[in-house]
């Protein structure tokens, strides 16, 4: 007996054989469906890198138990003439919970290729095995086309702080003898006797450091320098002091950055919301020079000041001796350069040295 089969509006004869090698022939495009579906299902964990751009998420470790701290740094080199933007996670990144983040920092630049770093610690609260989500980086060109980068996930490990004894239920604990009147309980009379001795230091340390406190001479005179001779004499003071030649290059970045936030607090952050230079970050800090009487060229070389003592003081970069005395040289030339001076008649607008006036 054969069957008529209509598809697509013509007419198939088919027996036996023919309906045989149909099935096989569905059955062979429905495995390879399956298979292509399972490729593309997988193609998202796998990192996304657009050409002359790497970017990298490491772990600083592997294994951890649950409520640990773990702190993952992602690495992002990228042209030189183009930006990479970093988002801000947001507490709850997938399974994990976010602590702390840093701002994005310039590791290096070489053969124009800059390469930025941010860190993240996060901390998991259940054993197992937890991959980190995906976390894309885009890459703005100077020709204004944005591109995106992701790294390859990172594999955490879970462990319970529990020992396999420890994980069997027990008996609860029987209930806490009140029969003792609570204000003569051991924990109540050493909490009272904590108190107190605070208390009395505290009052103690407060009246000592009143008493010698120094109060300044009713005749003493005001200081009269402006803020870059402040910043200039600055300067010398720490050129004189040779920390980087002594092995103590983070407090010698400490001194050069505290030295050009006095200066530009004093002359172009004034009056930004009553807030002092000083309390900024340096994200704070160049998104208001942006807008300021700096030069594009002298607002990029203070942020990238800043960004290196940053490096310095929180990601323990040590640059050489020779390099930390050089941003001493580069913090007196920005000074020097954009320093206000009156011109015309007396009580002109002050006009900054390679800024618009």
């Amino acid at each position: 007996m054969r069957d008529w089969v209509a598809r697509g509006g013509l007419f198939l004869r088919m027996g036996n054989g023919g309906r045989r090698a149909c099935f096989w022939r569905w059955f062979t495009y429905s495995l390879v469906l399956m298979l292509c579906a399972a490729a593309m299902a997988a193609a998202p964990a796998q990192s996304r890198q657009p050409p002359g751009v790497q970017a990298s998420l490491v772990a600083d470790t592997s294994e951890l138990t649950v409520g640990d701290w773990v702190t993952l740094s992602l690495i992002v080199s990228h042209p030189e003439d183009s930006t990479a933007v970093v988002p801000r996670l947001e507490r709850e990144w997938g399974p994990f919970e976010v602590q702390a983040q840093t701002s994005v920092q310039t590791v290096s630049i070489q053969d124009g290729i800059r390469t930025v770093a941010k860190q993240f610690r996060v901390t998991l609260f259940a054993p197992g095995s937890f991959e980190t989500p995906d976390l894309p980086v885009s890459i703005r060109g100077s020709d204004g086309t944005v591109t995106l980068a992701s790294p390859s996930p990172v594999r955490l490990t879970v462990k319970t702080v529990l020992s396999s004894p420890d994980e069997e239920l027990k008996d609860l604990r029987p209930p806490a003898d009140l029969s003792t009147p609570f204000w003569q309980q051991t924990i109540v009379l050493i909490l009272i006797s904590a108190a107190v001795i605070l208390l009395l230091g505290g009052t103690t340390f407060f009246f000592i450091r009143r008493s010698r406190r120094v109060e300044e001479p009713a005749g003493a005179s005001p200081d009269l320098r402006t803020p870059w001779e402040v910043a200039t004499q600055e300067l010398e003071r720490i050129v004189r002091l040779d920390l980087p030649g002594r092995g103590d290059t983070r407090e010698h970045y400490t001194l050069v950055a505290a030295a050009l936030r006095t200066y530009l607090g004093a002359t172009y952050l004034r009056g930004e919301g009553g807030r002092n230079a000083d309390d900024m970050s340096t994200e704070e800090i160049a998104a208001i020079i942006e807008g300021s009487g700096l030069d594009l060229g002298n607002a990029r070389l203070v942020i990238e000041l800043f960004q290196e003592a940053d490096l310095v003081k929180f990601a323990n970069h040590e640059p050489t001796a020779a390099r930390a005395n050089e941003a001493v040289v580069q913090v007196r030339n920005i000074v020097e350069s954009t320093r206000p001076v009156v011109t015309g008649a007396a009580g002109a607008a002050p006009v900054a040295h390679g800024a618009a006036p």
